[in-house]
C-alpha cells in the first residue's frame, strides 16, 4: 500500500521508478478498480493487454477500447516520465505563492516550453467552476497588471479585471484554526472578466448569480455603484464606504459588513503574480486565478492533500499546446503547429511564414 507523500525526499524514496509512479496514479484515478474511461461505456470488465509499451494497457471487453492510466486525462499523450509529473504536482501543490515555469524547468531538467505547458496542464486540474455559495458572501474586483510609462494610475489598457466571490467562513486566519475545527473555512471563486466586457453591474451580477443562490445569500460589497442594482436580487445587501475610511460596519441585524476577506485574497494573489511570475498574460490569467483558488480553498490541508486533490480532478482536462485544426478544444497557443504566430506587432503581422522564407532562399541558390 502506498503511503501519502511528504517532503520531496520522502517522495523520491517512496516512488523510485516509473512503475511505482504508475501504480500511484492508477490508485488515485481508480480507487475502486479500473474501468473503461469512455463516458458512454464505463465498464469494469477490462483486462490487461500485456503490452510492451511504456505504460500498462488495458482493453475493455464491452467496447474494445484500449487505454492506459493517462488516457482521457490531462496527461494524455505526454512524453514526460510519470515521475516528473509526480514531482511537478508536489512542487506546485506545496508552493504557496506559485512556481514559475523557469523554476519548474530547472527542477525537472526539462525545457522552458515543456515546463510552461506542464504547469498549465496541472493548473487545469485545479479548476472548479461549479461552486455555488450561500450565506454571507463578499464580492470585490481588482485589476492585474503593472504600470505603464507616461500613463497615470487610472490607465487600464494593459490590465485585466478580476472579480472574486468569497463565501465567508467561521475562520479566515491562522489564529482561528483552533476554533475552526469542525467549522467551515471561507471559500473563493475568482473570475477573470473578458477584456471586451465592461466592468459594470450586468457583467459582475451575472457572475454573482452563477456562483451564488441569491435568495439564500447576504451580499457584502464596497460602495461601488455597479452593485446598486445587483444587490436587489439578494436576500440582503450591505456595503461599506472605503472612501470615507470605513472598512467594517456593524449592522442593526447583527451582520458585520466588510470586504476584508476579499481584500486579503487579492493581496495574496497579487503577491503571487508580482513576486513569482512578474507578468501574466490576459489569455492565461484565469488559469493562475484557478490555481490560487485551489490552494486558498484547501489551505487548511497539508501539501500532500492539495496535490492529491488536483490529481483526483485530472480526468477530462485535456490542454494542448498548439491549437488543433480538426477537433478544436482548449489550447495554450492560439495557432496551429504549422502556422506562423501573429504577435500583434508590425513585424508579426506582415512577416511571411518560415517555410515560405526557406523556400525563397533555396530558390535563389
Amino acid at each position: 500500500m502506498l503511503l501519502p507523500m511528504g517532503s520531496i525526499y520522502d517522495l523520491l524514496e517512496q516512488y523510485p521508478d516509473e512503475k511505482a509512479c504508475e501504480r500511484y496514479f492508477i490508485e488515485k484515478r481508480w480507487p475502486n478498480g479500473v474501468y473503461c474511461p469512455k463516458s458512454d461505456c464505463e465498464s469494469s470488465d477490462v483486462y490487461d493487454c500485456h503490452s510492451a509499451r511504456r505504460l500498462k494497457m488495458w482493453k475493455c471487453r464491452k467496447c474494445q477500447h484500449k487505454f492506459t492510466v493517462t488516457s482521457g486525462t490531462v496527461m494524455a499523450g505526454t512524453k514526460l516520465p510519470l515521475r516528473k509529473w509526480m514531482i511537478a504536482y508536489h512542487e506546485m501543490g506545496s508552493a504557496k505563492k506559485g512556481i514559475s515555469s523557469r523554476h519548474l524547468a530547472r527542477k525537472l531538467s526539462i525545457g522552458l516550453r515543456p515546463a510552461w505547458h506542464l504547469g498549465h496542464r496541472i493548473r487545469a486540474t485545479m479548476a472548479d467552476d461549479s461552486q455555488l455559495f450561500s450565506g454571507t458572501v463578499e464580492s470585490d474586483e481588482a485589476y492585474l497588471g503593472g504600470r505603464r510609462r507616461r500613463h497615470g494610475r487610472g490607465y487600464r489598457g494593459n490590465k485585466v479585471a478580476v472579480q472574486t466571490i468569497i463565501k465567508r467562513g467561521q475562520a479566515t486566519t491562522r489564529r482561528d484554526r483552533d476554533l475552526a475545527r469542525g467549522h467551515e473555512y471561507s471559500k473563493a471563486q475568482t473570475v477573470v472578466l473578458n477584456p471586451t466586457d465592461s466592468v459594470d453591474g450586468r457583467t459582475v451580477g451575472a457572475k454573482l448569480r452563477k456562483h451564488t443562490i441569491p435568495n439564500k445569500t447576504v451580499l457584502m460589497t464596497d460602495e461601488s455603484p455597479i452593485y446598486d442594482a445587483v444587490g436587489d436580487v439578494f436576500r440582503e445587501h450591505h456595503t461599506v464606504t472605503h472612501k470615507a475610511q470605513q472598512y467594517v460596519k456593524q449592522e442593526d441585524d447583527g451582520h458585520l459588513a466588510h470586504t476584508n476577506t476579499a481584500e486579503g485574497y487579492f493581496g495574496n494573489f497579487k503577491r503571487q503574480v508580482d513576486g513569482t511570475h512578474h507578468h501574466i498574460s490576459k489569455r492565461h490569467a484565469q488559469r493562475y486565478a484557478e490555481e490560487h483558488d485551489h490552494k486558498y480553498n484547501h489551505r487548511n490541508k497539508d501539501d500532500t492533500a492539495i496535490a492529491e486533490a488536483a490529481i483526483a480532478n485530472m480526468e477530462g482536462k485535456r490542454v494542448k499546446l498548439f491549437k488543433s485544426k480538426a477537433s478544436g478544444g482548449d489550447s495554450l497557443l492560439p495557432y496551429a503547429h504549422d502556422e506562423h504566430p501573429d504577435h500583434g506587432t508590425a513585424r508579426g503581422a506582415h512577416a511571411a511564414p518560415r517555410r515560405a522564407i526557406r523556400a525563397k532562399r533555396t530558390k535563389r541558390r
